[in-house]
């Protein structure tokens, strides 16, 4: 039988290996999932606020790329091009409208796809580039109406792909091979050790523990996203909409597991205290059929032993042996 400080110590280390395993395992479900890049993308998509903040963003970088262009055409001759607002609404309407054309929405999808993989180091690397002659192909068929100057602008000054602004994110490479390294046996340690520690004395405070754990660590899944859209929705509300679709995206599966790890959880917490209350009523009952005689001593007695013990560290001296003087009555 394991004592409980060597079984308190074995599930301290079996939440670590269990907490290290769960972040690693989310992330791999998530940020670092690069077959989730279509799914991610689809979403935004899918979601009129996300796509259309995503056209906004479209068409900034459009504009730039167009006035990258003229100007480079127009640097021998010294002539000034009048430049393109990526603000501009008749700009973005169009925009938003190209990317309601399936081609333009695969190739978008693509590119996102390949920035994501490469971002994860995934080889071999693509180019994560947005064919430009599909783009403005369909913001064309908006802007000839509504401003063929613009349109005539951005078909002679665009070039032929505009590439997707670079997200940088420290260690993120490395993160994903750890997590794909060490989220398995990390998984396996936390489940022996925690085994292990069951069949300590102290199994229910061990249930109890690892049932919070599990709660925890499930609840603050729940909180987390929110916790991201909040933020978004508070430094850069431009793209709250986005970064809603991107989590809805990316962290089904997670979600999932995280509802039953907090399931698990609370059903560790309930079987520890249903199962210690027959413990603790059956001490109760032994405490309740001593004879109270031996706590109280003989009726009119007074115990002055531990009284003496206590006030001098020490036991009351023997007794004599001597007779009790007799008592003599009145009456006689």
């Amino acid at each position: 039988m394991i004592g409980r400080g060597v079984s308190r110590l074995l599930v301290a280390i079996a939440l670590v290996c269990a907490s290290t395993a769960w972040t690693g395992w989310v992330i791999l479900h998530t940020v670092a999932d690069p077959s989730r890049s279509s799914r991610i993308a689809h979403e935004v998509f899918d979601d009129p606020e996300a796509r259309g903040q995503l056209a906004n963003d479209l068409a900034s970088s459009l504009a730039r790329a167009a006035n990258t262009g003229a100007a480079s055409a127009t640097a021998d001759t010294g002539l000034k091009v009048p430049k393109i607002a990526g603000d501009d609404p008749v700009l973005r309407e169009a925009v938003a409208a190209a990317l309601a054309n399936p081609r333009v929405t695969t190739d978008v999808i693509d590119a996102l796809a390949a920035e994501h993989a490469n971002l994860l180091g995934v080889e071999p690397k693509k180019p994560a580039t947005i064919n430009t002659t599909l783009l403005l192909e369909a913001v064309n068929r908006s802007l000839g109406v509504a401003s063929p100057t613009l349109a005539a602008q951005l078909v002679n000054a665009a070039p032929k792909s505009v590439a997707l602004p670079d997200v940088e994110i420290p260690f993120v490479g490395a993160a994903h091979r750890f997590a794909t390294a060490w989220v398995p046996r990390l998984a396996l340690i936390a489940v022996l050790l925690g085994g292990v520690a069951l069949v300590g004395a102290d199994r229910l405070r061990v249930l109890r523990r690892i049932g919070v754990w599990a709660v925890g660590a499930g609840l603050l899944w729940v909180l987390l996203p929110r916790g991201f859209i909040w933020l978004a929705e508070q430094w850069v509300p431009g793209n709250a909409a986005v970064v809603r679709a991107v989590l809805r995206g990316a962290t089904g599966a997670v979600t999932a597991m995280a509802t039953l790890l907090v399931l698990g959880g609370a059903a560790a917490i309930g079987a520890s205290i249903v199962v210690g209350r027959p413990s603790v009523r059956a001490g109760r009952g032994q405490r309740d059929q001593r004879d109270p005689r031996d706590a109280l001593g003989a009726p009119g007695s007074i115990d002055s032993s531990s009284g003496w013990r206590t006030f001098t560290g020490r036991d009351l001296p023997p007794s004599s042996s001597r007779p009790a003087p007799k008592q003599f009555d009145k009456r006689a």
